[in-house]
């Protein structure tokens, strides 16, 4: 069975550590991880704390947290390769970001906003507009 998770996939952009990505796509991940988690704190503020709704939303908040810092790391590692730097540089990113909520908004918009390499680097090609 072949993977079709290909560089223009969503599957591709959260979970792969390969390539490159341009700020839009970017953008439009960290939007969709923030719209999850906005999605079910909601919910779970709407229940009663010893309901079983508050509970099975508990546990889907903390499996979202486990993917979703996934999901900003792989967001974030292909976003700096397209800056030409290692992708190892998005764990300091996400491992501060963990104890320092203040921390991780800076690196988070420098990504959003700082234009990549136009020019074919280590990482890969330039990515398609």
């Amino acid at each position: 069975m072949t993977d079709k998770a290909g560089p223009q996939s969503v599957r591709w952009a959260l979970f792969s550590l390969k390539g490159r990505i341009r700020r839009a796509t970017y953008g439009l991940g960290m939007a969709l991880i923030f719209t999850l988690w906005w999605f079910a704190v909601s919910q779970l503020v709407s229940f009663r704390e010893d309901s079983s709704q508050f509970t099975l939303w508990a546990l889907i908040l903390a499996a979202l947290a486990i993917v979703s810092t996934y999901c900003i790391y792989a967001l974030c590692h292909k976003r700096i390769h397209d800056l030409g730097y290692p992708g190892a540089y998005a764990l300091v990113i996400v491992g501060f970001s963990t104890f320092l909520w203040a921390f991780l908004a800076i690196p988070l918009l420098l990504l959003g906003f700082l234009p990549g390499q136009r020019e074919v680097n280590p990482y890969g090609p330039p990515p398609v507009s």
